[in-house]
């Protein structure tokens, strides 16, 4: 370590300036003596020496030389004509990364409190690297339908699988990367991290990049930028697209964001970066640029920005309801979406922030480690026995909310909306109040409590939900209170007193409204902003008929969510109202929108929380509406010619072949899925997953095939007695009845014994033969019904249909697929449709057997065949 020249902080011996005072620092000696002192001397090859106030030039001068000091100016040379004023470039960067630093070196959501004021918990003491998911090529095990996909006999046929891998994996495999997650799932932490880590190692001679994240990327400058922002610019700036709009706004709309926050930077401090490939560009938010055709023309800018720099890292973070469309971005930007806390992580995660709690609290020593540890048993225990809070702590934020409300609660509440009830009340000094801790009085001569800061906080989150945006000015933040405060102060003097004592109490004392940049005010996060937005909305006595104008809209799916959650804890009566309407709203921006929202409104609130069998009549409407005819909507949709594609390009449509209109029909009928399934419905019953059976009556049928080598020559008629097989193939969430039964080994690409998040209605797939069996086994014992894998010939006769011939088939054979003899890629999940991964079960009823057994040739990799059917007698 050494000692800053100017203010004696310590700096690592790499350090080029101190992060502290900005003074340059000399760099380590090389070949040669150096002497330090008033003046300075060296000796030596290529030897430069400067004092403390002055700058080395480590090159030859080709101009002017100018010396000043005092009031003294002394010029070798000719004086110039023109002396231009230039920032010092070295000066500039230690701004720039000092700014960067100081912004992403806390965690933003604190919460703890020693000595009256709050506790900073550094981010890298307690980040823990996320886990993501990414697709991989790999080859089909069979190769099936070659013909219909176009291929030639015995060509290699690939697909598509989703593996899970570690977030720096995937920074490391794709330079230009879109991190997806739910909101609080860690994207703009991330995005913090990176920043934090790149500045560093620029201003300090670290290489933290490279053993935090594996990447080997010295002196790159950071640069992270919202993107509500810049959608915020080209609003104000450039209201109408011209077409002209090159990747230089994005650089115009930096530096006047910096120097917002009064960070003045040389006009071209980023070029030299950016041209050379030494920057990072980290794009936060893409989703709240709310407005759908901005979200588009922000995409279509970072792409010409990704494509004037190309050499560039690019790191861009979204919620994944609001990256589809056009709003999806090109120039080879690969997708990751981030996966949910393991337990594990949930561990690791506790111990650091409790430990830094403590240290903070009590300073460093063992019984601050003692303390954390015991805090942390405590939590871990009460999160592992109830199954409801584990669904909640896997999300890191809810994970930081659950440990803000621990310290407080003896019992945890196990419903989302409840626990962001506590952790607002805990932020706002609730329960500090309750045990007589003082702080800043707000009003001069009556009370103000925690319960008065929520009620300004709620105008104020729904003021700004209401105008798309993360941020308020502080003009516009004063203007607002105050118009709240004068009615209560009835002076104008006094309103602003108590305009500025509430600001200095709300940042400095709670960290759920802070200061964000010069001028600007944001919450810690913005699910906090939406969950204040719900309660705003809830206590409105038209709350049905304001948020059903707003249900369509991504940036209000949170707040729908919420508003449920909260009026649940209220009303049984006010939510039923609510959710029925949602269910029954006819305006929806996609198919079956309005039931999957309120499903998962009702998941959040439960059955016992509304009115009469609401659940059951919207998981019946779901169930039905699973049978939309794909042709018309196939016909309503396509183009019917050049001018119609035209036409509705010009309307901003998107304009889609037959196939693509099939994905986002099966796209949006795997929400439908899921969303039965998350209610606690699907194509099986409780308490053991059984499975909805399908009768097929004895008698005889065809099988096998003349066409085909091997056993299933030739064709031959065989009887088969009466017997049930399931109506779809066995789901994850069935199997995990039995796993959870029998403590059997669940397949290896599950976490912790849980199938991944949002397949749970998904076929199961890498499961063994004998795990097959023993799951028929299993199931036997607890339905008491004789289960088994089914035959060849049963699982074709279920298939193609019995005799006399189906409908569709030949007199030969009866059917060679399902639904008839012509191929269809859209009738099931087949690698011609492209899909690229599994489905869920059931979404494919174009598809149905002569019996109505779903899913019988689906091929793209499911490996659903091998367990997928089962068998009572």
């Amino acid at each position: 370590m050494k000692k800053c020249l100017q203010c004696k902080t310590e700096l690592p011996d790499q350090a080029r300036f101190c992060l502290v005072c900005g003074a340059p620092q000399p760099a380590a000696p090389g070949p040669g003596v150096g002497v330090a002192g008033p003046g300075a001397i060296v000796q030596g090859d290529r030897a430069v020496a400067a004092s403390a106030d002055s700058v080395a030039v480590g090159q030859d001068v080709k101009g002017h030389v100018i010396i000043a000091g005092g009031d003294v100016t002394i010029v070798d040379g000719e004086l110039p004509v023109e002396t231009p004023a230039v920032a010092d470039p070295q000066s500039a960067l230690a701004r720039y990364l000092r700014h960067v630093i100081s912004r992403n070196r806390y965690l933003r959501l604190q919460g703890i409190r020693s000595g009256g004021k709050l506790v900073q918990i550094k981010l890298e003491q307690i980040y823990i690297t996320l886990r993501a998911t990414r697709q991989r090529t790999v080859a089909a095990e069979r190769d099936w339908l070659e013909a219909e996909a176009g291929r030639a006999p015995g060509e290699t046929r690939t697909h598509t699988e989703t593996v899970t891998v570690s977030v720096d994996e995937a920074l490391a495999a794709h330079p230009r990367l879109v991190v997806l997650g739910d909101p609080g799932s860690g994207k703009t932490t991330l995005l913090r991290y990176l920043a934090l880590l790149y500045a560093r190692d620029l201003a300090e001679g670290t290489a933290l990049a490279w053993e935090q994240l594996g990447l080997e990327e010295s002196g790159r400058l950071p640069i992270l930028l919202p993107l509500r922002r810049l959608g915020a610019y080209l609003r104000a700036h450039r209201p109408v697209d011209d077409g002209t709009e090159g990747h230089a706004l994005l650089l115009t709309h930096l530096h006047q964001m910096l120097a917002g926050e009064r960070v003045a930077l040389p006009e071209r401090f980023f070029d030299p970066y950016l041209e050379n490939g030494q920057a990072v560009l980290l794009l936060d938010g893409l989703d709240e640029v709310a407005d759908p055709d901005l979200r588009r023309r922000v995409s279509r800018l970072v792409e010409s920005f990704t494509a004037a720099y190309p050499d560039c890292r690019y790191v861009v973070a979204s919620r994944v309801v609001g990256y589809k469309g056009p709003a999806r971005l090109g120039q080879e930007y690969g997708t990751t979406t981030v996966r949910d806390f393991t337990m594990a992580d949930v561990g690791r995660f506790l111990r650091n922030w409790h430990l830094a709690v403590a240290v903070g609290q009590m300073g460093p020593g063992e019984s601050a480690a003692a303390y954390a540890e015991q805090q942390t048993r405590g939590l871990l225990a009460a999160i592992e026995k109830n199954e409801r809070i584990r669904e909640l702590a896997i999300n890191p934020l809810m994970l930081t909310v659950i440990a803000l409300v621990h310290r407080d609660r003896v019992k945890l509440p196990d419903r989302r909306a409840e626990l962001y009830d506590e952790a607002v009340n805990v932020l706002l000094g609730k329960w500090d109040e309750a045990r007589g801790v003082q702080e800043t009085s707000i009003l001069d001569d009556q009370p103000f409590d925690a319960g008065d800061k929520r009620l300004m906080l709620q105008t104020v989150a729904l003021w700004m939900q209401e105008r798309q945006q993360k941020e308020i000015e502080t003009d516009d933040l004063r203007r607002l209170l105050g118009k709240m405060f004068h009615p209560i102060t009835g002076d104008w003097r006094a309103t602003g007193r108590a305009v500025d004592r509430f600001l200095r109490v709300i940042q400095e004392r709670t960290g759920l409204l802070g200061e964000h940049g010069l001028g600007v005010y944001r919450f810690s996060h913005l699910t906090f902003q939406e969950y204040l937005a719900a309660l705003a909305v809830a206590a409105r006595d038209d709350y049905v008929d304001y948020i059903l104008w707003r249900t369509g809209a991504p940036w209000w799916r949170e707040v729908v969510l919420l508003l449920a959650g909260h009026l649940s804890t209220q009303s049984r009566e006010r939510t039923t109202r609510l959710i029925r309407a949602i269910a029954g709203r006819r305006e929806e921006p996609e198919p079956y929108h309005n039931l999957v929202l309120a499903a998962e409104c009702l998941r959040d609130v439960g059955p016992g929380r509304v009115e009469g069998d609401l659940l059951g009549q919207v998981q019946r409407r779901l169930r039905a509406d699973l049978e939309i005819d794909l042709r018309k909507e196939i016909e309503r949709r396509k183009p019917h010619s050049r001018w119609d594609a035209t036409w509705k390009r010009l309307r901003g449509e998107r304009v889609l072949d037959e196939r693509g209109i099939v994905r986002e029909v099966i796209q949006r009928r795997a929400a439908v899925t899921q969303a039965l399934v998350r209610s606690g419905s699907g194509y099986w019953t409780f308490p053991y997953g059984e499975p909805e059976w399908i009768e097929i009556p004895a008698g005889e049928f065809w099988m096998g095939s003349d066409e085909t080598s091997g056993d299933e020559r030739p064709v031959h008629r065989i009887h088969l007695d009466t017997f049930a097989i399931s109506r779809v193939p066995i789901t994850n969430a069935q199997y995990r009845f039995f796993v959870q039964a029998t403590d059997r080994q669940p397949p290896e690409h599950w976490g912790e014994g849980r199938p991944p998040k949002g397949k749970e209605s998904h076929p199961v797939v890498n499961v063994s033969w004998r795990d097959a069996l023993a799951y028929c086994e299993w199931l036997s014992q607890v339905t008491r019904k004789r289960v088994t894998l089914p035959s060849e010939a049963e699982w074709e006769k279920a298939a193609r249909g019995g005799l006399p011939p189906a409908s569709g088939g030949n007199e030969r054979g009866g059917r060679t697929y399902p639904w008839g003899d012509t191929f269809d890629a859209t009738r099931c999940n087949s690698a011609a449709l492209g899909l690229g991964d599994t489905t869920p079960v059931g979404v494919f009823p174009e598809g149905t057997s002569p019996y109505g057994v779903l899913d019988m040739a689906a091929t793209s990799g499911s490996g659903r065949a091998v367990i997928g059917e089962v068998t009572p007698t």
